[in-house]
């Protein structure tokens, strides 16, 4: 008999046990849904926070800078669901300006990678180049922005030479007015003088960074694989021209 309440007590302490585990396990699943659905506000709301920013950072919204500021949001391929967040994030912005770009842009960057980070950095270029003209508060805000964003001020440099050249901040098609190797030289966040070690160094980083494969894998929308095919494209051209250049 005693044998048999042995066995009872062993059955229901398994039992409590199990629906203990159980419960555990449901509510770990539920603070990661929670936590993947805070991550997944921060991310949209930052892009259209931010996109909103650099707009109105000259004084006023354009109709132009709007229309390039949507067609950079279609970009990322996401759902009408979530680009409507997005767009109200922006109209936010433009109608009162709560927060700072600092906050959205120090939030949004504590949760993505730098394949995100460096996408909106330059969709924030693309929306400051779409009047043609970078104002001083766009470029100070740009200069802040690569801060925040941790990407670097090279990629400001060759952002700023990418979509306005080196003269007085006026836009002249994306196209830089420097020379091929110049522009290399840039593209890969290097200098003429850096050795043949440093450049190979830099891109091999930048190849894994943007490498589509990888971004498909960590579940980046396909709008952000395409911006980074792209980016690996440009990265490719200009190794190949250092590499020319130095007889590499």
């Amino acid at each position: 008999m005693e044998f048999v309440w042995l066995i009872l007590i062993w059955v229901v302490v398994s039992w409590i046990s199990s629906l203990w585990k159980q419960s555990r396990r449901e509510d770990a699943q539920a603070a990661q849904r929670v936590q993947a659905e805070r991550i997944h506000k921060i991310i949209l709301e930052g892009f259209g926070k931010m996109l909103g920013f650099i707009s109105k950072a000259d004084g006023h919204i354009s109709k132009v800078e709007v229309e390039v500021a949507s067609g950079c949001l279609r970009s990322l391929g996401l759902t009408e669901e979530e680009y409507q967040f997005c767009a109200r994030a922006f109209n936010d912005v433009r109608n009162a300006s709560p927060g700072s770009f600092g906050m959205y842009a120090s939030q949004f960057a504590s949760v993505v990678t730098q394949e995100a980070r460096t996408l909106l950095y330059e969709m924030l270029w693309i929306v400051a180049a779409a009047d043609g003209v970078l104002a001083d508060a766009e470029d100070r805000l740009l200069r802040e922005a690569a801060g925040y964003l941790d990407v670097g001020d090279m990629l400001y440099l060759y952002f700023r030479r990418r979509y306005f050249g080196t003269g007085n901040g006026q836009a002249h098609g994306g196209q830089p007015q420097e020379s091929e190797l110049d522009k290399a030289y840039a593209r890969l966040g290097c200098s003429p003088s850096d050795t043949d070690g440093a450049l190979r160094s830099a891109y091999r980083k930048l190849a894994m960074r943007y490498h589509p494969d990888r971004l498909r894998a960590e579940g980046m929308p396909e709008g952000m694989v395409a911006q980074a095919t792209r980016s690996m494209a440009e990265i490719n051209a200009a190794w190949d021209v250092v590499k020319k250049e130095r007889g590499l």
